[in-house]
């Protein structure tokens, strides 16, 4: 053991890994899964500051931590295994995992050790223990680790895998785990932050098991070494341990970097306490500039409350947070171009393109969608109050039903732009108890709107200095983002699972939706973002996103689909085209009585895959969302809004047609260093 304060890493060799059933595991992950198990050399002694110590110095050591350290619950004995669960069946039509033919030769004996050298021991900049097979990294079977650590040791994860902590307690991306059954899902892509497994315990022991799902499979869209790294012999393994502290100017290994959390332990720490996780007010917003660490630190507040929150013995409340995010650009839990209200109730431990959620979910889902696109809030104002109002009202009602449920807020980046009168309405409808700012700056533009709010109300402000962990292109997030949403198929179990095919290979689900009549499914089609001549409609549409939003059925304010109704000056301006398609001429104010937050809402994003103008019918391919369009068909009625595609490239379908160069024999995103 070493003292708290010291860096850990793990190993000196590369952990290569060996593909194999999870049949003997005893875990409860499918049996169609892999895992890959790291192996590493047996060294015994104990480096610090790059010198060998005495045994006499280890055991001071060992002593001085000893009685520095506070008393733990690592005491207890280990959890016990958890239940295995029933395999998830996967339709060969379906498939969700395309295995990578590997040839993995050598001594698949438990207790052997790969020899080769390894990749990252050039970026260990600070003194580390180094890691025996037999005692800190053990290798129970051919398909689990189990990995050792004292407190304040970290074992960084590049990957997917599974996580079940045996003994003590282990915090990762702000989520306090302690041992129990439960297992947790991590996810670790190279284009973002590597999160680091931390021991808060004296002693803390858990497991890896590599973990597919199919998002490791899926077609490359140009990302190398997404899920892997390179010089590393390829394997069947889902994850890799490497260790901690990166050096950034390791040739080639640049973008490899560890989240710290350090700097924000204190405000984690104070949201955490037992008085604000208990308290029925807790509301936060989060603002500051973008990319500077706002939906990370949100995320690990909403990690930390779920697995911290405890009620007093006796006392029922509601479990969860409402998360209402409002940033069209990378939204935590859905498509881009949409601001959404989930409910959210198990840890999300990866970036947010791993963790799309869905409204049929039976516990974390979308509670409530809304599509902007890339419009401009000074273009399209009352279009943007008027669906962000709607979202605080679902929150108040959801509360009024489920008092004591924390609600977290990632605000939009024009908010700081906003007037004193503006601000008054929004502050009305947030109720805020807390502010966490991340711009130290006493005249911080992000906290001038709501500061002389926050002090009458006695709302408690936090100004922090913002962090850069990831540095991914807004279209490449996009892209990915987009991808994983199409992709996701199914979240029965609460595990959810991604088809690997490309979506226009012609396998996913379509649905087909009428348009043209006066009881058509489709009543208005609108475009946001550039002009486009009522001629070109037709080419605008097919083969491009839009986002299917949902409109009541009501005879005073329907969407306008006759020739007849078109003529009425009481409606929106609808004009059609030759193929009959209904493409909405006027502005979009012209539409708020019709498509007002309170009587519509996005069901989905998908693709137009063909227009069927004989027949009238408009096809359109999803992975999972558009199973509630058929179910909306009794008093709903669906406009399609297309956004055009931006200067930077995103809302394009270029990334589906880079799937389909990803063919037999070709890469995945697993396979392929970021470019």
């Amino acid at each position: 053991m070493l003292l708290a304060s010291r860096n850990i890493s793990i190993g000196s060799r590369s952990l290569n890994s060996v593909r194999f059933s999870r049949r003997s595991s005893g875990h409860p992950v499918d049996d169609s899964q892999y895992v890959s198990i790291p192996r590493g050399p047996a060294i015994s002694h104990i480096v610090l500051d790059g010198e060998r110590l005495s045994a006499v110095a280890r055991r001071r050591l060992l002593r001085d931590a000893q009685a520095a350290a506070p008393i733990s619950s690592s005491s207890a004995p280990p959890a016990p295994a958890p239940a295995p669960t029933a395999p998830v069946e996967v339709k060969s039509a379906q498939r969700v995992t395309r295995a990578r033919a590997h040839q993995i030769k050598g001594n698949d004996s438990s207790n052997a050790s790969v020899d080769s050298s390894n990749p990252f021991s050039a970026l260990v900049t600070a003194s580390a223990v180094k890691f025996s097979a037999t005692k800190e990294v053990q290798q129970l079977s051919e398909t689990s680790a189990k990995i050792r650590l004292s407190r304040g040791q970290r074992c960084v994860i590049l990957g997917i895998c599974i996580l079940w902590v045996r003994q003590g307690s282990v915090s990762v991306y702000g989520a306090t785990i302690h041992a129990s059954t439960a297992i947790y899902r991590i996810y670790a892509p190279s284009t973002h932050a590597l999160p680091a497994v931390e021991a808060l315990s004296s002693k803390a022991e858990f497991q890896l098991d590599s973990y597919v799902d199919g998002l490791v499979d899926l077609p490359s869209l140009g990302i190398r070494h997404l899920w892997a790294t390179p010089n590393v012999e390829q394997s069947m393994s889902s994850f890799y341990i490497l260790g901690h502290s990166f050096d950034n100017e390791a040739k080639g290994l640049k973008r490899l970097r560890e989240m710290s959390l350090e700097n924000w332990h204190p405000i984690i720490s104070t949201f955490l306490s037992s008085e604000s996780v208990l308290s029925s007010q807790l509301k936060v917003l989060f603002c500051g500039r973008r990319s500077s660490g706002i939906s990370t630190l949100a995320r690990c507040l909403l990690n930390g409350i779920l697995t911290t929150k405890k009620l007093p013995a006796g006392q029922a409340g509601p479990e969860g947070v409402l998360f209402i995010d409002l940033d069209t650009k990378s939204p935590e839990f859905g498509p881009p171009g949409t601001i959404n209200l989930a409910h959210v109730t198990q840890p999300m431990l990866g970036p947010s393109f791993t963790q799309i959620l869905s409204t049929a979910g039976s516990s974390s889902r979308i509670l409530r969608s809304h599509f902007l696109g890339d419009s401009q809030y000074t273009d399209l104002f009352d279009w943007h109050w008027d669906r962000i109002v709607d979202l605080f009202d679902q929150v108040s009602k959801y509360c009024t039903q489920h008092r004591g449920t924390p609600v977290i807020i990632l605000a939009p980046k024009w908010w700081h732009n906003v007037d004193q009168q503006m601000a008054s309405q929004l502050w009305s409808n947030m109720a805020l108890t807390d502010i966490v700012c991340l711009d130290t700056s006493p005249t911080s533009p992000y906290l001038q709107p709501w500061k002389s709010f926050a002090e009458a109300a006695q709302c408690r402000i936090h100004q922090i200095p913002a962090q850069v962990f990831d540095k991914v292109h807004s279209s490449r997030e996009h892209d990915l983002q987009m991808q994983s949403y199409f992709h996701l198929v199914d979240w029965s179990l609460e595990r959810p699972l991604w088809n690997d095919m490309p979506i226009l290979a012609g396998t996913y689900r379509e649905t087909r939706l009428t348009y043209g009549t006066s009881d058509a499914d489709v009543g208005a089609v609108i475009l946001l973002g550039g002009h486009v001549a009522l001629e070109d409609t037709y080419d605008a549409l097919e083969g491009n996103l839009v986002a299917v939003v949902a409109v009541e059925r009501r005879r005073s304010t329907r969407l306008t689909v006759t020739q007849e109704d078109a003529e009425d000056d009481t409606g929106p301006m609808i004009q059609f085209t030759d193929e009959g398609l209904p493409r909405v001429q006027s502005g979009m104010d012209s539409l708020l009585p019709i498509l007002g937050a309170q009587h519509s809402f996005c069901v989905a994003i998908a693709m137009v895959a063909r227009i069927d103008i004989p027949t009238r019918h408009i096809t359109l391919v999803n992975g999972h969302g558009l199973q509630d369009i058929k179910a909306l068909m009794q008093g709903y009625q669906v406009a399609l809004v297309l956004q055009m595609a931006t200067s930077d490239g995103r809302f394009t379908t270029d990334w589906l047609r880079k799937e389909l160069k990803t063919g037999a024999g070709q890469p995945s995103n697993a396979d392929m260093t970021v470019s």
